[in-house]
């Protein structure tokens, strides 16, 4: 009794095992369909039904597959679709089968009908979505326009507000002999609702600072954008961990929509350690710690260091938002720098103010500030002396990627002007422009990078000017073929031994162009050309060569083998660094 029990039972699971492995789909050769979207459709759905387990009942089979067949069509708006299948020869099934197919004709829409009743009748974004709708009179019936055109108004008007909107009528009527079909859309909007009050639970720290970020106004017509704008402010901020901003639609009063914010705090401490290296300085370290919150009133105190052979430097600074603290604060900093570097020897204290703020709609960055730098240098052959400078001035910037940490677009651009007069505590006059752009595009997987710096300098006294302000080129992200910061005039001792002064005038130009040749791995080509000298454009210099960048799970690291000539040396260089392009 007992071995019969179990015989039955390993029976019936070899009987489910059957019966839930996947069924092999029908190979199926189509012939006959010129419009790429139905066959495609086509052959989905009839392959779906898999390979029938038999030969017996093969005509109601192949009635299956022209119903398969005519569903599909249908879609796109052929509603009178023929077949002529033929099964493989023989008795494997799970060859393959032939179907040649007549579509026939397609039916199209005679009479449209598109309407939007409610507040959202004069809305222009509704509005235009009817308007340019790929559903036209006289026009072949393709449901998935249909469905299209449903989706975004319902999208459109959920993100602008419209909480109680409804389809009133939305239906196709098909009317097969006569090859043609009704198509109607009814929207009712119903009213726009409006912004609420903000609810920030307890946390009433993050409050103050929150209501400084908000782009909207209680009352205000709901826009779904208006929340994204105001949850990618909060982020920014640095201050939380995390940033939820949300609607609560269902406690809404009066048409007004209440906004949940969720913010959870970051450490008191945030602590920042980066590692690199680069043919320009070698290895470097940098560090950094902020504490993100000093007061309810979002004051934050920072710190940052860097270290690497040829530069040094510490800083600390202090930042008050003003309307927020993003894109609008004021922050003071004292630091100290250190180089060097070929032959110059530096060290420089400063003492800053500054002021940052970007205007609504705009991509730039406007920055006025105000400095003291103590800087103590030796330049070439020139005495160590000490330069005392109180600079005002002002940096208009802009910076846009795409790509996350492998960027394929994007421009960075800046210029910077910088004033000192001897009648306003400082040791000499002085008006220094520095101004850069750089640019990244992608045309497939073709990658496109240009680059070019220029900076003036006019000053009563060059030889007081300080190294950290007088310009050198060459280097990683300069004239590639030359060593860092090697490029610039030159003076001569008796001896015959040359050694850098730095350039009153910079001109350097980049061109880069990149191809992937295999995964992870782009090959490059590229062409650098200028110098830092005594006249703008003077004597320039040029460097040429190859490389290869590959995109790890830290960043982009590139290696380059360049030629490097100019009137003085022709020379190979070998460049490497880690780091995005911009």
């Amino acid at each position: 009794m007992f071995s019969t029990i179990s015989s039955s039972v390993k029976i019936l699971c070899v009987l489910l095992c059957l019966a839930v492995q996947p069924a092999l789909a029908l190979d199926v050769k189509i012939k006959g369909i010129d419009n790429s979207e139905v066959e495609d459709n086509v052959s989905v759905m009839v392959s779906s039904l898999g390979v029938p387990k038999s030969s017996s009942n093969m005509d109601e089979f192949k009635q299956r597959m022209l119903e398969k067949a005519q569903k599909a069509a249908q879609v796109y708006g052929f509603y009178h679709l023929q077949a002529d299948i033929q099964p493989p020869k023989g008795k494997d099934l799970t060859k393959t089968w032939n179907m040649h197919i007549t579509l026939g004709p397609v039916t199209k829409i005679r009479r449209l009908s598109l309407k939007v009743t409610g507040e959202g009748e004069k809305e222009v974004g509704l509005q235009t979505l009817l308007s340019e709708t790929q559903l036209k009179e006289g026009s072949p019936l393709r449901h998935p326009d249909y469905q299209q055109l449903k989706n975004q108004l319902q999208s459109l008007a959920l993100s602008l507000g419209y909480f109680d909107f409804s389809f009133e009528r939305a239906s196709i009527e098909v009317y097969q002999s006569l090859k043609a079909a009704d198509v109607t859309v009814h929207v009712s909007s119903g009213k726009r609702y409006r912004f609420g009050e903000l609810q920030f639970g307890r946390d009433t720290r993050a409050q103050y600072l929150a209501e400084e970020l908000v782009p909207f106004k209680v009352g205000e017509p709901y826009q779904a954008g208006k929340l994204g704008l105001f949850n990618q402010r909060l982020k920014l901020t640095q201050y939380f961990r995390n940033v939820i901003v949300r609607p609560l639609v269902d406690k809404s009063q009066n048409y007004r929509v209440p906004v949940q914010v969720l913010l959870t705090h970051k450490p008191r401490d945030n602590f920042d350690v980066g590692v690199g290296v680069s043919s320009d300085e070698g290895p470097r370290l940098n560090g950094k710690w902020r504490r993100p919150w000093v007061n309810s009133k979002g004051h934050s105190v920072g710190a940052e260091v860097f270290v690497s052979a040829p530069e040094q430097y510490a800083s600390f600074d202090y930042r008050i938002p003003i309307d927020d603290p993003v894109n609008n604060y004021a922050s003071f900093r004292v630091g100290y720098q250190a180089q060097n570097n070929n032959d110059t020897q530096s060290d420089k204290l400063s003492v800053s103010a500054s002021r940052q703020w970007v205007l609504e709609q705009s991509d730039w960055k406007r920055l006025a500030f105000i400095k003291y730098e103590q800087e103590q240098f030796t330049q070439g052959f020139e005495p160590q002396q000490t330069t005392r400078l109180v600079i005002p001035g002002a940096t208009l910037s802009r910076f846009r990627t795409k790509g996350g940490i492998d960027v394929y677009w994007g421009d960075r651009q800046s210029i910077t002007t910088e004033l000192a007069s001897d009648s306003l505590l400082s040791d000499i006059n002085l008006v220094r422009i520095t101004a850069q752009s750089k640019w990244l595009r992608s045309i497939d997987q073709h990658r496109f990078l240009f680059g070019a710096k220029l900076g003036a300098i006019s000053t009563n006294d060059f030889g007081q000017v300080p190294s950290s302000l007088r310009y050198f080129a060459g280097g990683d992200r300069s004239v590639r073929g030359f060593a860092y910061q090697t490029l610039a005039p030159s003076e001569v001792d008796e001896n015959g031994e040359a050694r850098l002064i730095g350039g009153q005038f910079l001109a350097v130009a980049n061109f880069e162009y990149s191809y992937p040749f295999m995964q992870s791995w782009r090959g490059a080509a590229f062409v650098d050309i200028g110098n830092a000298s005594d006249k703008f454009a003077q004597d320039l210099a040029t460097g040429v060569g190859l490389g290869a960048i590959w995109v790890s799970p830290f960043g982009p690291i590139r290696l380059y083998v360049a030629r490097g000539n100019s009137d003085f040396e022709s020379n190979w260089r070998i460049h490497f660094s880690m780091g995005p392009a911009l």
